[in-house]
């Protein structure tokens, strides 16, 4: 038979002997009406027992459990000990812990104060940057500026290229007549 759903970790814990107190009068009321759950119980029982029979366990003397715990309370006390801000900074004595972490602080003054003087090179360079980048403008505006001139150029130069190559071909059908009529114009 299977045990009922809602009851399966209160029957292990039941059978464990890890049952809460305030659950056990609940628990067996449920076992007095409940077949299968007694019968789940019964055998999980049998079957812990005849595993504690077949086999046994050692058992630990009053003299080997304080060695032990004695040995667990060393352990646990050498760990504390062990934390690393109660020991001695590298080796060295705890006075010396303060004037390290003060030279620390002054190493980071000073290399946040020389980094503003690092910056003001930078910011004159940015100045030279900017007059020279207002040059290059100022030359482009002149190009803006004269565009129109300079598209009224590329219109008459291909007008002067269109007219001299029609004069080209004026002079030479001019030649070409002049052979074939005997040099007269027509």
């Amino acid at each position: 038979m299977e045990p009922c759903p809602d009851y399966k970790e209160t029957l292990w814990l039941d059978v464990y002997d890890e049952l809460d107190p305030n659950e056990r009068p609940s628990w067996e009321r449920h076992l007095e009406a409940c077949e299968a759950c007694r019968e789940e119980r019964k055998q999980l029982l049998g079957m812990i027992q005849s595993v504690k029979e077949a086999v046994p366990s050692s058992e630990l003397s009053h003299e080997r459990a304080q060695a032990i715990a004695s040995s667990i309370k060393r352990k646990m006390n050498n760990e504390r000990e062990d934390i690393w801000w109660r020991k001695n900074l590298f080796g060295t004595s705890n006075w010396l812990i303060p004037a390290f972490a003060t030279a620390c602080l002054l190493i980071v003054a000073l290399s946040w104060f020389s980094l503003k003087e690092f910056k003001k090179p930078a910011a004159v360079q940015m100045i030279s940057d900017l007059a020279l980048e207002e040059q290059i403008i100022s030359e482009d505006l002149d190009v803006i500026i004269n565009l129109d001139i300079l598209q009224e150029m590329e219109v008459l130069e291909k007008l002067v290229k269109l007219l001299d190559k029609k004069r080209d071909n004026n002079t030479s059908i001019q030649r070409e007549s002049k052979i074939n009529y005997g040099g007269a114009y027509v």
